[in-house]
C-alpha cells in the first residue's frame, strides 16, 4: 500500500510539472502599440513567431491600436526570446445577388442560386502578414518596455 501510495504522488507530481512547465512558467508580459502611417490600427491580429521556430504567441489591437499577447490563455504572456512580428488587418466584403425566379418544371416557381463573391483586400502591407517575409523583429526579456510597431502603406 504504501508503494502505492509513493508511485500515485510521483505521478501526480509528474503530472503538476509537465502542466506547470506548458502553461507558463517563465513566461513574460507582453504588450504594446501598433500604428499605420501614424494612426492606431484597430482589429489588427499581431503575432509573435519565435524566430527559432514553435508555437506563435497572438493578440487583436484595440480602438487606439494597444494588444496584449497571449501563448495558450488570455494574458498568460510570452516566453522569452527573439521573434518574428506579423500584423495583418483585413477588410472581408461579401457580395450576393439573387437569382430570377424561374418557372420549375412541375409547372411551378423556383428559386435559383444566385452568384455570390467575395473578395479580401489588405488593409495592412503585405509583406507583414508572413513570417517570410516581415522584417519586424522584437526581442521578448524580462521587464521590457512596451512594443511599438509604426507600420507605413507605402502610398
Amino acid at each position: 500500500m504504501h508503494k502505492r501510495t509513493n508511485a500515485l504522488m510521483l505521478s501526480i507530481t509528474i503530472c503538476l510539472g509537465i502542466l506547470l512547465g506548458c502553461s507558463g512558467s517563465g513566461m513574460l508580459p507582453v504588450e504594446g502599440t501598433v500604428t499605420l502611417d501614424g494612426k492606431p490600427l484597430d482589429g489588427a491580429a499581431i503575432s509573435f513567431v519565435p524566430a527559432e521556430g514553435g508555437r506563435p504567441c497572438s493578440g487583436q489591437t484595440d480602438a487606439q491600436g494597444h494588444f496584449t499577447l497571449a501563448s495558450y490563455v488570455a494574458g498568460d504572456g510570452v516566453p522569452p526570446g527573439e521573434y518574428k512580428v506579423t500584423v495583418v488587418k483585413l477588410d472581408a466584403r461579401r457580395k450576393a445577388e439573387a437569382a430570377p425566379v424561374e418557372e420549375g418544371t412541375d409547372g411551378g416557381e423556383e428559386q435559383v442560386m444566385g452568384n455570390i463573391e467575395q473578395a479580401v483586400k489588405f488593409l495592412t502591407p503585405m509583406k507583414y502578414s508572413s513570417p517570410a517575409t516581415t522584417d519586424l523583429k522584437v526581442e521578448v526579456t524580462a521587464n521590457m518596455e512596451p512594443v511599438q510597431i509604426d507600420l507605413k502603406s507605402g502610398r
